[in-house]
C-alpha cells in the first residue's frame, strides 16, 4: 500500500511541476590557508572547507532565489583515502540528516543543514566508502582497491530543503580511455590508419559501482531529476534507464579536462539536444560547465573559462538559468551489438568556397557535405571515422575540422578529434599551414547515413570555444540525418557522431587492440 501512495505522490508532484531556477558551480573548492595547513582531515569536508566552499555559494543561491545548486564531481580533498573515515558512511536515501534541535557532526549532515537553512536543493560530488566490490576492473582486468571489507566510490549526493538525503548516485563508468601511440596518423590509398593504443588511462582512485546505477529523485518544485557523473555521459547506461523512469532534467557533476583547454561544451549541448533533456553541468576543471536546455533554440549558459585574472582572483564561476522541464524526452531504439575493430578514417582537405557536394564513405558510414548554401573562406579537413574510439565505444562519425585549429596541434586539437584517435596526417598539417579562420556566409549541411547506429549526437564549436547558437541539431533526411550548423562564428569543428547503443554497455576492445595487464 505504501508503494502505491508513493507512486501517486510522484505523479501528483510531476503534474504540479513549475519552472525552476538552476545554478551550477564551475571550479574546484576554494581551500583557505586554515584548511591547506592541516596535517589531517577530520572528515571529507573539514569545517574550514565547508565554510569556504559550500556555505557561501549556498547562501548566495538563496539570495538569488535559486531552486537547485549543483557542485562539481569529487568536490573535496585530492586524497580521499587520507581525508575520509569509514565510520562516516552516507546513510540510506530518505534519511533525515538535519532534525530540528539536534547537533550534527558529520560532513553530510552539515551540508544537509545548509540546504535546509537556505531552502536550496544542493547536489555535489564526493568520495565515500562502501562495501568492497568483488570482481576486476572491466578495463584493466585487475581488482579494485579494498581496505578490509571497504572500498572507495565516486558518488553524487542530493540534499533536500527539509534536511533529508534525497538521493545518492554511484559512478559505474570510471574515466577509462585508450591512449594513442602518437598524435599523427598515416594515410595509404586514401584511408587514414589511426594510431593504435599505447596504453590505458585509468581512474583508479575508486572502484566502479558493479552495475549502472539509475538514480532519480523528485524535487520540492515537482521536477524529477536524474544524475550521471562525468564519463557516464558517453554511455547509454544509466541514461536510458532514467529516461524510461520519466527523467527530463539531468544533473551532471564532472571533472573533465583534456585537450583543447578541456572545453567540451559541444558534447554537453549535443547530449541535451539529442535526448531532449535539460542538462546541468558543473565541472571542477577549466571550462566545460554550463546549463544546456533541451530546446536548441533556447540560449544556454556557457562558462567558457575558470581561469583566474588579476581583477578576479577567485577560481570559481557560477552559471544561472531559468528552466522548464520538457514534456517528453527522446529514447532511441536498442541496437544489436556494434562491429568491434580498430578505428579508421577517410579525409579530404577542402576550401570553404568549394561549392559542390562532397562525399566520403566507409563500410559502416556514408558522409555528404553540401556547401551550396554556405560560401565562405578558410581551409578545413572533411572526414569520416568508424571503429572503437578512445573510450571503448563503437562510433561512426562525419566531421569538419578547421585548418586554423590544426595549425596549433596537438595542444589545440579538440577532444572530439582526440576521441577519433587523431585522424590527422603530416600532409594535412603541412597543407593547413597559414590557413585563415574558417568562416561561412551561409549554412553548411552535413549528412550522415549510418545504418548500424541508433544515437546521433550533434556537436559544434566556435574558435573561441563557445557553442554556436542556435545550437547544432540534426533533422531527418530520408535514411540520413542532417546536421544544421550555425555559422555566425569562425568555426573550430562540427560533427555528427553516431553510436550503436545497446541497453547497457561497457567499454569494448577488439582482440589484440586493448592492453590486458596482468594482476
Amino acid at each position: 500500500m505504501t508503494s502505491i501512495w508513493l507512486v501517486l505522490l510522484e505523479l501528483y508532484l510531476a503534474a504540479a511541476s513549475r519552472p525552476y531556477r538552476a545554478r551550477v558551480v564551475a571550479g574546484n573548492p576554494i581551500v583557505p590557508k586554515s584548511c591547506a595547513d592541516r596535517n589531517h582531515c577530520e572528515s571529507v569536508f573539514p569545517d574550514c572547507l565547508i565554510n569556504a566552499s559550500l556555505a557561501g555559494p549556498i547562501k548566495k543561491a538563496a539570495e538569488d532565489q535559486v531552486d537547485i545548486l549543483v557542485f562539481p564531481e569529487a568536490y573535496g580533498p585530492d586524497d580521499p583515502y587520507s581525508c575520509t573515515k569509514p565510520d562516516t558512511l552516507l546513510p540510506a536515501p530518505g534519511t533525515m540528516l538535519c532534525p530540528d534541535g539536534v547537533a550534527v557532526t558529520s560532513w553530510w549532515a552539515k551540508v544537509a543543514c545548509l540546504a535546509k537553512q537556505h531552502r536550496v536543493l544542493v547536489v555535489l560530488g564526493v568520495y565515500d566508502w562502501g562495501a568492497c566490490t568483488p570482481g576486476p576492473d572491466p578495463f584493466l582486468h585487475r581488482p579494485f582497491q579494498c581496505f578490509g571489507n571497504l572500498t572507495m566510490f565516486n558518488k553524487a549526493v542530493a540534499f533536500g530543503i527539509d534536511g533529508t538525503l534525497l538521493a545518492v548516485h554511484h559512478k559505474h563508468h570510471l574515466a577509462h580511455s585508450l591512449l594513442p601511440k602518437e598524435n599523427i596518423s598515416q594515410k595509404r590509398d586514401g584511408l587514414v590508419y589511426n594510431p593504435g593504443p599505447l596504453g590505458v588511462y585509468n581512474d583508479d582512485v575508486c572502484a566502479a559501482w558493479p552495475v549502472p546505477d539509475s538514480t532519480t529523485f523528485m524535487s520540492h518544485f515537482g521536477v524529477k531529476f536524474g544524475m550521471i557523473i562525468c564519463h557516464e555521459i558517453n554511455f547509454a547506461s544509466p541514461v536510458r534507464s532514467m529516461i524510461k523512469e520519466g527523467v527530463r532534467d539531468v544533473i551532471f557533476p564532472t571533472q573533465w579536462g583534456g585537450s583543447y583547454g578541456g572545453y567540451f561544451g559541444g558534447t554537453q549541448s549535443g547530449f541535451a539536444v539529442a535526448h531532449q533533456v535539460n542538462l546541468l553541468s558543473a565541472n571542477g576543471m577549466n571550462g566545460g560547465s554550463g546549463i544546456w536546455p533541451a530546446d536548441p533554440n533556447k540560449p544556454p549558459v556557457q562558462i567558457i573559462s575558470t581561469e583566474t585574472t588579476p581583477d578576479d582572483p577567485t577560481p570559481q564561476r557560477f552559471g544561472t538559468l531559468d528552466l522548464e522541464s520538457p514534456a517528453a524526452a527522446k529514447l532511441p531504439p536498442v541496437m544489436a551489438p556494434a562491429p568491434v575493430h580498430p578505428l579508421r578514417s577517410k579525409t579530404r582537405l577542402l576550401e570553404a568556397s568549394h561549392m559542390p557536394t562532397t562525399e566520403l564513405s566507409l563500410p559502416e558510414v556514408h558522409c555528404q557535405l553540401d556547401l551550396h548554401d554556405a560560401g565562405g573562406k578558410g581551409l578545413f579537413l572533411f572526414g569520416t571515422s568508424a571503429g572503437i574510439n578512445v573510450v571503448g565505444m563503437f562510433e561512426a562519425s562525419c566531421w569538419i575540422l578547421s585548418c586554423e585549429n590544426l595549425q596549433q596541434a596537438p595542444r589545440m586539437i579538440p577532444d572530439f578529434a582526440r576521441i577519433a584517435f587523431w585522424p590527422v596526417t603530416e600532409e594535412d598539417l603541412a597543407a593547413c599551414k597559414g590557413a585563415a579562420p574558417l568562416t561561412f556566409t551561409g549554412t553548411p549541411k552535413l549528412e550522415i547515413t549510418a545504418p548500424g547506429s541508433n544515437f546521433f549526437l550533434p556537436v559544434g564549436q566556435c574558435q573561441d570555444t563557445s557553442v554556436p547558437t542556435p545550437r547544432p541539431r540534426t533533422e531527418a533526411a530520408g535514411v540520413a540525418h542532417r546536421l544544421m550548423l550555425a555559422t555566425q562564428c569562425p568555426l573550430s569543428f562540427g560533427a555528427i557522431r553516431s553510436f550503436s547503443q545497446v541497453e547497457f554497455e561497457d567499454p569494448q576492445c577488439p582482440s589484440g587492440f586493448c592492453p590486458s595487464p596482468t594482476l
